[in-house]
């Protein structure tokens, strides 16, 4: 097998090409374009190029909606949730960051719950731009239980 090295700026743009070619719209493609160059420049390739096809193949079957437009709702004055559209994570977790880090500097603590989208993707970079506004995050998903907890044998399954 031969590999081509390829800077961060051609990774961005080749993902932008293929979901942009795939259904998604200028939005969509740059969120998701961006979490999957920072995956591969922060070396977790899991989460970077290797998912395009993923993508590529949730947005063909219409699982997921490539032009979405995801919107945040008040729960309290500390907690926000975005309702994702059926788009991809990322593209909601840009439309929610930046309401909780004016929620967390105004209130000392916020909360971003992020509903109907699709594959959470790398889950760093949205506690890294917590970072960069000098706050502290956890981020954490709640999916089917695939992957079982620390010295566990099997997942566990909640009812």
């Amino acid at each position: 097998m031969n590999t081509t090295p390829l800077e961060l700026e051609n990774i961005y743009d080749l993902a932008y090409k293929v979901l942009s070619a795939h259904g998604c719209d200028h939005f969509n493609a740059d969120s998701v374009a961006t979490t999957v160059s920072h995956a591969e420049r922060d070396g977790s390739v899991s989460h970077g190029l290797f998912r395009i096809p993923g993508y590529v193949a949730s947005l063909k079957s219409k699982k997921v909606n490539g032009v979405s437009r995801p919107s945040n709702t008040y729960l309290t004055q500390n907690a926000i949730r975005v309702e994702g559209d059926y788009g991809f994570a990322p593209v909601g977790i840009k439309v929610g960051l930046p309401e909780l880090i004016k929620t967390t500097n105004k209130h000392g603590v916020g909360v971003l719950t992020i509903t109907n989208t699709h594959h959470f993707a790398a889950l760093w970079h949205e506690t890294e731009a917590l970072a960069e506004n000098n706050l502290i995050g956890i981020a954490c998903t709640a999916y089917k239980p695939s992957v079982a907890p620390a010295g566990a044998k099997k997942t566990i399954i909640w009812n």
